[in-house]
């Protein structure tokens, strides 16, 4: 069954991603949801938060980290190989195509698109990453213009997975954890675990 993740947004047309990024405190109100370690294993504390317009589909990560690994020097790479990422999967539900964006704390992102499960398509532009360091850790928000999504906030009901790769050191075998929570063998793509986005204005 699939868990719900309630966006409760701040409707504000003019919200962009320099600004989704720079008001901190227009964050702290709406509620979180924390990721779990898979399978229940410990895991840094980490929450989401999210937020939305008719033109963007915003997420905010906080992560708790006592040791930032971020040695990727540029967007595209596959991040989550090497260092600290977290990422958020995106899909229009009843419709197999999705996207995964990955961000890390140095703002590299990654964009991943899929035809279906697990197979790859060409990714859409204009998909915007900002991070960076906070005193236990870090923080990093995620923007989607519905364009490249494939629909608008009206165009029917959105899936999605929200997910981090904790790495303690180059080279290190990484921490996961998600949110809705995963138990077992892990799989992201996986569409029937994935929780259901509930815009509310």
């Amino acid at each position: 069954m699939m868990s719900s993740f309630f966006l409760l947004a701040l409707f504000d047309s003019t919200l962009n991603p320099g600004r989704a990024w720079s008001d901190r405190s227009g964050w702290e109100p709406l509620p979180a949801v924390i990721l779990s370690g898979v399978g229940l294993s410990p895991a840094e504390p980490a929450e989401v938060r999210a937020r939305w317009n008719d033109q963007w589909l915003f997420f905010e990560f906080v992560c708790r980290d006592t040791n930032l690994v971020a040695p990727g020097r540029a967007d595209g790479e596959d991040h989550y190989k090497i260092g600290d990422v977290v990422e958020v999967f995106v899909a229009q539900r009843g419709k197999p195509a999705y996207l995964e964006l990955h961000a890390t704390p140095e703002s590299r992102q990654t964009v991943y698109a899929f035809h279906d499960y697990r197979r790859p398509a060409d990714g859409p532009d204009g998909l915007v990453v900002r991070a960076g360091p906070l005193e236990d850790g870090w923080r990093a928000v995620l923007a989607l213009p519905w364009s490249a999504l494939g629909g608008g906030p009206k165009g029917g009901d959105w899936d999605f997975l929200a997910g981090r790769y904790d790495f303690d050191k180059v080279g290190g075998r990484p921490v996961l954890s998600s949110f809705p929570p995963q138990t077992g063998k892990p799989d992201f793509h996986a569409r029937a675990r994935y929780g259901r986005l509930k815009l509310q204005r």
